[in-house]
This record gives C-alpha cells, sequence and structure tokens, in this order.
C-alpha cells in the first residue's frame, strides 16, 4: 500500500505551530488524526496495516454471517462509537454501514426492515448447511438459482411473495456480496449471475373494473373525514404515496392542476423497540411520475374549502395528514375503504382500486389515445399502460367498431 494515499501534511496546522501530519484512517472505520512528524504518522500506518493483514488472513475462515456480523443494538452503537474514535474498525458488514451513517449517510434501513431480510436468507438451507454457515468463496450460481430465489419466493408469511419484494431481498444480499468481494473474500458475486426471471402478467386474471355505481355507493357510505381523500384519489388517479405526500405548494389553484413530485415512502422503525417512528417523503416513484395533472373543479372547491378551514397553511404543509400534520400511515386510507366495501357488499376494495376506476374512465374518454392515458398515469412507458389496462383498451375497442358497424348496418 501507498502511505501517501494515508499520510500528509496540512500547511495550515502546519503554520500555526500544530501538529500537521495527517494519518487518513476513513477508508478502515476511524477518522483523521494528526501527529507532530511523517515519522510518526507512517509508524502507525504500519502498525494497523499489520493488523489490518492478520485480520483478513483470519478472515478466510469467516462465514456469511460472520461478514455480517452481529445485528447492532444501542448499547452496541456506543461501543462502535468508541472503535471508530480509537480507529479500531470491525471488519463486518453491519460496523461497514454504520461507520458509513455517521459519516453523514442516513441510517440504512438495515438497521430495522432488513433484520429480517437478512434472516431470512441467512436461514435457508442448501443440502444440509445454511446460508449463513456457508464461507462466501463457496456459495455458487446454482446455490442462488436453486435453493435461494425459489425460497425467497415461495416462503412469504402470506404465500408466495411478489417479483418486487424477491428483487429487494436480492439487492441486499447483493450488497453483502459486494463487501465481501471488498474483502477479497470473493472474486465475484454469484448473485449477480443468477437468473430469475420476471413472471409474465396473467392474461387469464384480468383486472376487474369498477363501475361508477360501486364508487358512488362507496362515496355515500364512506364516513366524512374520508371523503375529500377519497374523492380525490378516484378523480386524479394518483398513487397513495404520490397524495399522502402533497403539500400545499403542489396545489396550483390558480390552473386547476397538482404538481406530482414526491412520494410518502416506508415506515421508519426504532431499532430496538420496533415502534413505528414516522413516515419519510423522498422521490416519485420514478423519473416519469414527476407530472403535472388536472383537478376537477367540484374537488378544487373542497380543496380550497379545506385549505380555508385549516387556517390557510403554509405551503410546505401536507394537505393529507393526521390531526397533528403528521404523515398518514399507508394502511390508513386501505382500512377505511375496506370497512366501508364490507357493510355494502362484503367484497374486498384497495386504494389502488381507485387508481384503477380513474384509468377506465381516461380510456373510455381518450379512446386510442394511449400516450396520454399513460402520461396522466405517470407510467414510466406506454407498454406498462398497455400491459396493465390492455384488456379494457380491447373491449373498448371491440364496443366502438360494434356501435360504428351497427350504425353503417341500419343508419345512424
Amino acid at each position: 500500500m501507498n502511505s501517501k494515499t494515508y499520510i500528509w501534511q496540512d500547511k495550515t496546522k502546519a503554520a500555526r505551530g500544530n501538529l500537521s501530519w495527517q494519518l487518513n484512517m476513513k477508508s478502515f472505520g476511524g477518522n483523521k488524526v494528526f501527529y507532530k512528524t511523517e515519522k510518526e504518522a507512517r509508524v502507525e500506518l504500519k502498525k494497523f496495516l499489520d493488523k489490518e493483514k492478520k485480520e483478513l488472513e483470519d478472515s478466510d475462515t469467516w462465514t456469511i454471517h460472520d461478514l455480517l456480523g452481529e445485528f447492532p443494538d444501542k448499547s452496541m452503537m456506543v461501543e462502535w462509537d468508541k472503535r471508530i474514535l480509537l480507529v479500531q474498525p470491525l471488519r463486518t458488514f453491519y460496523f461497514a454501514e454504520y461507520v458509513r451513517m455517521k459519516r453523514g449517510k442516513p441510517l440504512p434501513d438495515y438497521f430495522d426492515s432488513y433484520k429480517s431480510i437478512f434472516k431470512s436468507i441467512l436461514d435457508i438451507n442448501i443440502g444440509n448447511i445454511t446460508v449463513g454457515n456457508l464461507l462466501p468463496m463457496n456459495l455458487t450460481v446454482e446455490h442462488c438459482e436453486t435453493f435461494i430465489l425459489p425460497t425467497l419466493e415461495n416462503s412469504g408469511k402470506n404465500g408466495k411473495r411478489s417479483y418486487k419484494t424477491v428483487c429487494e431481498m436480492r439487492s441486499r444480499f447483493n450488497k453483502l456480496m459486494s463487501f465481501a468481494k471488498k474483502r477479497k473474500l470473493i472474486s465475484q458475486n454469484p448473485m449477480l449471475e443468477a437468473t430469475y426471471d420476471k413472471p409474465l402478467i396473467q392474461e387469464a386474471l384480468p383486472l376487474e373494473k369498477i363501475s361508477t355505481q360501486y364508487i358512488e355507493d362507496l362515496e355515500r357510505a364512506a364516513p366524512k373525514s374520508l371523503l375529500i381523500a377519497y374523492r380525490f384519489a378516484y378523480s386524479t388517479g394518483v398513487r397513495a404515496g404520490e397524495q399522502r405526500a402533497l403539500t400545499w405548494n403542489d396545489i396550483w389553484m390558480e390552473s386547476f392542476e397538482a404538481n406530482i413530485n414526491k412520494s410518502a415512502k416506508k415506515k421508519m422503525v426504532d431499532v430496538d423497540t420496533g415502534e413505528i417512528i414516522s413516515y419519510g417523503v423522498g422521490y416519485a416513484k420514478t423519473r416519469t411520475s414527476n407530472r403535472i395533472i388536472p383537478i376537477p373543479a367540484p374537488i378544487l372547491r373542497e380543496l380550497k374549502e379545506l385549505f380555508i378551514k385549516l387556517g390557510r397553511p403554509n405551503g410546505k404543509s401536507l394537505v393529507f395528514c393526521t390531526k397533528y400534520g403528521g404523515t398518514i400511515a399507508p394502511s390508513r386510507w386501505k382500512e377505511q375503504l375496506q370497512a366501508v366495501a364490507k357493510k355494502i357488499n362484503g367484497k374486498h376494495i384497495r386504494w389502488h382500486d381507485l387508481r384503477h376506476y380513474y384509468a377506465s374512465r381516461m380510456l373510455e374518454y381518450y379512446i386510442g389515445d394511449i400516450w396520454t392515458v399513460s402520461n396522466l398515469m405517470g407510467h414510466s412507458n406506454t407498454d406498462i399502460t398497455e400491459r396493465v389496462y390492455g384488456h379494457w383498451m380491447r373491449d373498448l375497442k371491440k364496443q366502438t367498431k360494434l356501435r360504428e358497424d351497427s350504425q353503417k348496418i341500419w343508419g345512424s
């Protein structure tokens, strides 16, 4: 290793007569340490690199579980702060992520919800050994394709996991394997080379179209506290996360439009108690999710009334929020809507189904103009609109053709 990478002189400190020779240990999980002379800094660097070499040699016997390290609690984090200060890093994944967070990065999800993801993967059996007890170098592409990915797909709490969920779990494991590669425990990440194809959309199970009559029945039975959020959802087609993240700055009352540019994200959890702390707001789902959509005049009138009722809040305040101004929990609207549906006919309905209802109305109005509908929905391309709503579009074309044929045969 070239010592120049880690040691240099701070001319400003030298001019002031302070300790000026800097030993930068950040890449090892430590901090900057200053010495009086370059020789002192070199001696300390050699001591550390000798110790580092020994630790790297010992880690050849580490299992994947050893590489991950123990899940941190608050007392462990206190110990880790001392290690960072004294330049005594642990060469484990969790510790490396903690160091990254201490340098100004946001606290990673590995310290809450992803704990269960790693446990699910490391507990998978490969023959008579678990993934966690394997040496990283012994993990193969075949292991990933034959054991890990199929098990993740078929071992969800409610049956099969979705393709998206499995890919998210895979990406967390990929990061662990990238760390193993950085530590020279593996030369290639086998999970990256493993094939996991996206399943085809089942044409035999198309989306059920919700009737306008049913939407109106739900509206009449809905509690007053839910009404404006409900009406906004089915008349704009925004995703629930986008709606929960809307601020008053995003409601353009003069032009009857809403600026969709962010989304409420996953819950943040206390690492010790598991208690939900808050719901954050981040970027929109994709680049094309950033869009400007029209707001129907009746909905805008209700929003203006709400704005006045709330005492004309500042532009950064959430439009749809808790009574304390916080972000609404993702399950809140869904549970309220399902309770209403249960009273009416006992059928299951999701909040996302209101978005599908909006899509059906737009497709009926913009017959043959899939580009406009795709933009209103915030889809990344028209292929997604075609894939999700293709059967509705084909039905509409068929109905239109039959109507035109009837007029040709019998006259208009």
